[in-house]
């Protein structure tokens, strides 16, 4: 045995180290099903009917309906997880995380060619004569329509979502770099920890705080959209996500009987909020942080665990539909309004003839989706392969720099 092996260097917590093996969790069926339920409400809308836009239904069933919209607020609390879990991690394990230009690079990557190509496609065909809604046009591609009550759900109204998101991966990439630089500075990992909770923590604040402000102290009016669906109102729903990534990079684990109640209470909970929830008033918005909260709660069961899960979220059909969630929401309006002017659809009427309208419009969106998928999001995903892990221009042509050639040259012999 070597001085070295019994007296091995000791490390900073700072110092580069690979980063561990970590558990992927079962969750991205959660957006496939969330986009489902999403198509599911808007063939619901579609058909209202009559001069006040009647609902096909009323009472309980009508409430459930009106319920489905948890789903966009499961996406935020996803995207809150998925993006801050390898900052908190990095935190965590004293290692300093990618830059925040890797992040944003990643997220846009993925979404931004199939956002931008449905954005140009939609608003040249629904804008045939010069210079037809510009403003509609610039604000889509900018992400910034979530600031016009006018055009924030023109041209693809999901896509005010993508809105919201995209100024979290703007923040949330602003800050990593002060995060790595408070990580090299704190020696204890209960401080690393508490730097990188500092974000999560002052999203839900400000998030809260909108909502107080808008509901509470002016009671904005309702069709004030621009103000209901702004990334500040949002802001609970990601710090809530990001709060359970630093819970899980903190080593928080929760046994069998823990993760059960973690689904009975958050799943329990999250119905009786849609049950007791107000839709005569603006208070109706504190829901939003609500529903986050209790989706967060069940979601803890998978997050906060290594493993096994059930075998049902592995389930083949179920993955399919999760990796076309993204498509599959983007889409459907599109598609929705289209078979709509090809007279393809039922008249609106009340009951549950909205079924047939989800029926028509689900298959070419899936379909769409899929061939999305395959076509302008894998060209947006090869993006990726010219930067490095670092986010520094991949060079191509390494093994061609001198220093490389040298060292070829001088291996040489001990090849031959």
């Amino acid at each position: 045995m070597t001085v070295t092996q019994l007296h091995p260097r000791r490390q900073t917590p700072t110092e580069a180290q690979p980063a561990p093996a970590r558990p992927v969790y079962p969750l991205g069926w959660l957006r496939g099903l969330a986009a489902l339920f999403v198509v599911f409400f808007h063939a619901y809308q579609n058909n209202r009917t009559g001069p006040t836009s009647v609902w096909p239904w009323s009472g309980t069933a009508h409430q459930l309906m009106l319920g489905t919209d948890l789903f966009v607020d499961m996406f935020f609390v996803l995207s809150g997880l998925v993006l801050w879990l390898p900052v908190a991690r990095a935190a965590a394990d004293g290692r300093e995380g990618r830059p925040g230009r890797v992040l944003l690079y990643r997220r846009l990557a993925r979404l931004v060619p199939l956002y931008f190509t449905i954005v140009l496609i939609v608003w040249g065909l629904t804008n045939p004569v010069w210079p037809g809604h510009w403003q509609d046009l610039l604000t889509h591609l900018t992400f910034t329509h979530v600031y016009s009550d006018t055009y924030i759900f023109w041209t693809d109204g999901p896509a005010w979502s993508l809105a919201v998101e995209f100024h979290f991966y703007v923040l949330m990439a602003l800050a990593v770099p002060f995060v790595n630089r408070a990580v090299r500075r704190t020696t204890s990992r209960a401080g690393r920890l508490a730097v990188v909770s500092v974000l999560p923590v002052l999203a839900t604040l400000v998030g809260l705080g909108d909502l107080l402000w808008s509901v509470v102290l002016t009671d904005q009016d309702p069709t004030n959209w621009s103000v209901w669906f702004s990334p500040l109102s949002r802001g609970a729903d990601f710090g809530i996500g990001m709060g359970l990534a630093v819970l899980a990079a903190a080593g928080v684990r929760l046994g069998r009987p823990a993760r059960i109640a973690a689904v009975v209470v958050g799943l329990a909970a999250t119905g009786v909020l849609v049950m007791v929830r107000p839709f005569d008033s603006n208070a109706t918005e504190w829901w939003h942080p609500l529903y986050a909260l209790t989706l967060a709660v069940a979601m803890s069961a998978i997050v906060l665990n290594d493993g096994p899960w059930p075998r049902i979220l592995d389930w083949k059909p179920l993955a399919w539909v999760g990796g076309l969630g993204y498509g599959v929401y983007l889409l459907h309006e599109p598609v929705m309004r289209l078979v709509g002017w090809m007279g393809l659809l039922p008249a609106a009427r009340p009951g549950a003839w909205f079924m047939i309208t989800f029926a028509i419009v689900i298959g070419p969106s899936l379909a769409l989706a899929w061939l999305s998928s395959r076509t302008v999001e894998a060209a947006g995903l090869r993006m990726l392969s010219m930067i490095d892990k670092d986010g520094r221009p991949r060079d191509y042509y390494a093994h061609l720099s001198p220093d490389a050639l040298e060292q070829d040259d001088s291996e040489e012999p001990a090849r031959a």
